[in-house]
């Protein structure tokens, strides 16, 4: 059996996203842009949502709702 835990904040509409496979809670219509800014990323990495690759220019203008999938997702060299 799983909970959903939901908050409600006066004047805000919370949304569920799932971010590389760990479900969050986020003000809904955050951007993509909000949900990085306090992630420790490296340099380089492309950021998938609802399986479509967003580019970094729109990542400001491009809205998160209810049920969204992101996909952050980083490089490494190797052979």
């Amino acid at each position: 059996m799983s909970f959903v835990q939901v908050v409600c904040v006066v004047g805000m509409v919370m949304a569920q996203i799932k971010v590389n496979g760990n479900y969050e809670e986020i003000i809904e219509n955050a951007t993509i842009e909000a949900i990085l800014e306090n992630r420790s990323l490296p340099l380089v990495f492309v950021v998938e949502l609802n399986k479509n690759i967003i580019k970094k220019e729109n990542y400001g203008s491009t809205f998160l709702k209810n049920g969204d999938e992101v996909e952050i997702v980083t490089f490494c060299a190797g052979g």
